[in-house]
């Protein structure tokens, strides 16, 4: 497909425009010039569309999504040239992904990290996952950044910062919360099962699958009536993250019992 059908096949908004424009012009970059070309980091509906994009342009044979390690929530598309492999594109020497460690003396929330390099003036995309740990946290950042907040961020809510460079390899994530449930439900719709999960009414799951906020395995899914499968991963915009892990047979009133696991 041309740039011009892929934008209007997937712009929903002037927004999407001008993000799908921006990396299709990355990808002709990178294919013409014969050099890496990357993204900001984009959250999980941005991730989604890009992907897409990048399908319908046939580029996945020259692109990689990534965060700075496996499973990260913000992700950069890289799109790399013939010399090099998904792997050489994302290790230390290439990656356009940094790790900073932020030192405290005192365990800070994610909103605190995050307030404060927003208030040094930096845009959120570019910024990746923030992994808040008891006497500091794991920054993921755009290389060009490095200089700026090693100088200048100093300060996280009410205690002082020290910001050093580590190796992508060193990353340390902190322990999950995760507890294991079981419940019934009457059909494996989606809106069915995140009720269930995240102890939602049915009403309110609906809404937040029909305004964006739930995701299936890293996809937005817009429709509640949506079925669930066994090892499905489901992401609730500040509620959490959920898999079901088996189906565990059927009431006498024809109600579906399954089992999940919930992290937070």
């Amino acid at each position: 497909m041309t740039k011009r059908e892929i934008l209007h096949a997937l712009a929903h908004n002037h927004d999407d425009q001008m993000l799908l424009a921006s990396v299709l012009d990355k990808l002709e970059a990178c294919r013409i010039r014969n050099y890496t070309t990357n993204t900001y980091f984009l959250d999980m509906r941005q991730g989604a569309l890009v992907r897409e994009a990048v399908r319908l342009a046939d580029g996945q044979d020259r692109c990689v999504f990534w965060g700075g390690y496996a499973d990260a929530e913000r992700v950069c598309a890289v799109f790399y040239p013939e010399y090099l492999t998904q792997d050489t594109a994302t290790d230390e020497t290439n990656s356009p992904v940094i790790l900073l460690r932020a030192h405290t003396r005192g365990a800070l929330r994610h909103a605190d990290y995050l307030g404060a390099l927003l208030g040094l003036q930096i845009e959120r995309k570019r910024i990746g996952d923030i992994l808040p740990g008891p006497d500091g946290a794991e920054i993921l950042a755009l290389r060009e950044l490095e200089e700026f907040l090693i100088a200048h961020f100093t300060q996280a809510g009410r205690f002082p910062v020290q910001l050093t460079r580590v190796p992508l390899g060193s990353l340390r994530r902190p322990p999950a919360r995760e507890s294991e449930g079981t419940g019934s439900v009457a059909s494996l719709r989606l809106d069915s099962v995140i009720s269930l999960i995240f102890s939602l009414p049915r009403s309110q799951a609906q809404d937040m699958v029909e305004h964006g906020l739930v995701f299936v395995n890293q996809l937005p899914v817009l429709k509640p009536g949506r079925s669930i499968e066994v090892g499905d991963r489901i992401t609730v915009r500040g509620k959490g993250r959920a898999q079901v892990t088996s189906l565990e047979g059927v009431s006498r009133k024809g109600r579906q019992f399954i089992r999940y696991v919930r992290t937070m």
